[in-house]
């Protein structure tokens, strides 16, 4: 029998108490080009398509706390340009993961961790 299987990561939806301040945050310092829409039947929300994954940032209807079980990881080509650029306070220093690849982990304005991929070669 056939193993039926994913193909792909389409998006990245969240929910926010605060989606214009977090929308903010993923638009002007990450670069994710969120942008306020409406259609069909759902509320007001930030929504875009970028690099083919559809991002939505929505009003959170339940509260909870930050997500810490996925991160959510951004390539980037300079991590510490990066961090310096947007004053970006960092959990913990830049790891050195071997064969060329860093990571470093922060939080988006709601506390959710993210981390920035960065691959030398």
């Amino acid at each position: 029998m056939h193993a039926v299987q994913v193909k792909g990561l389409t998006g990245v939806i969240m929910s926010s108490p605060e989606p214009s301040r977090l929308a903010t945050f993923y638009r002007d310092v990450l670069g994710i080009p969120l942008a306020l829409n409406r259609h069909g039947n759902t509320p007001e929300h930030w929504e875009c398509n970028y690099n083919g994954i559809h991002y939505a940032v929505l009003k959170q209807k339940v509260t909870t706390p930050a997500n810490v079980n996925t991160v959510l990881s951004f390539a980037v080509d300079d991590i510490e340009g990066f961090v310096s650029a947007h004053n970006i306070l960092l959990i913990h220093p830049i790891m050195d993961l071997g064969e060329g690849a860093f990571i470093a982990s922060f939080n988006d304005p709601d506390g959710n961790i993210l981390r920035f991929w960065m691959t030398k070669n």
